[in-house]
């Protein structure tokens, strides 16, 4: 089964391992002649729920929905990713066609109650001093970059900002930046040496 990104559909845990060691096994439908058709249902869900969270925010739908809706959802959701987890690819057409139905009645609902989505929100940046002091705007999604209309050196979406932290946690000083963050999540960078070479066990600590 491929990795939701979105919709968060999560592998069965629900059936107790008889060993230790045993892996989780795919269903059949995932690996024969049906695994187009449930890889379409899963693509589809997840795709809407990209689109949702690009407009909205991550999980502002579901926070600006009633307990009642909100419940209806989560339970749509739960029974999305059961149905991922089983070997019935009907079955899990139907409930991907019910999630689909529920992300659409998030929207509405909130939309009726007065709230706007937040597709195209750019986040406007000027670096601090020790970075130069550049403009920088940052986007959820590529299609947003026409929304820019403040001039800026450079734009950048949500993903590559977490590729290039994702490449700078690997060299010495991000690795210390990210334990720092694990460990204390409130705790500020608030300057970087150079990182033109890697640190030796006679440096002083860099922060």
């Amino acid at each position: 089964m491929p990795k939701s990104r979105y919709a968060n559909v999560k592998r069965n845990s629900k059936a107790k391992k008889k060993d230790a060691d045993q892996s989780w096994t795919a269903p059949a439908m995932w690996s024969d002649d049906r695994y187009k058709i449930v890889k379409s249902a899963f693509d589809a869900v997840d795709e809407v729920a990209r689109q949702m969270q690009h407009k909205w925010g991550i999980g502002k739908l579901e926070r600006l929905a009633s307990p009642q809706l909100a419940i209806s959802f989560n339970r749509a959701r739960v029974n999305f990713s059961d149905a991922a987890n089983g070997d019935d690819e009907n079955y899990m057409a139907q409930k991907a066609a019910n999630l689909i139905a529920g992300w659409k009645a998030l929207e509405a609902s909130a939309k009726k109650n007065g709230f706007n989505p937040t597709q195209g929100a750019v986040m406007y940046l000027i670096a601090p001093d020790d970075a130069g002091g550049g403009s920088y705007a940052v986007i959820g999604h590529g299609c947003d970059s026409k929304a820019v209309t403040e001039p800026v050196e450079r734009v950048y979406t949500a993903d590559e900002v977490i590729r290039i932290l994702k490449r700078w946690e690997g060299t010495h000083f991000g690795d210390m930046a990210s334990k720092v963050k694990e460990y204390f999540p409130d705790a500020e960078i608030t300057k970087l040496d150079s990182t033109d070479k890697e640190a030796t066990p006679d440096d002083q600590i860099p922060f």
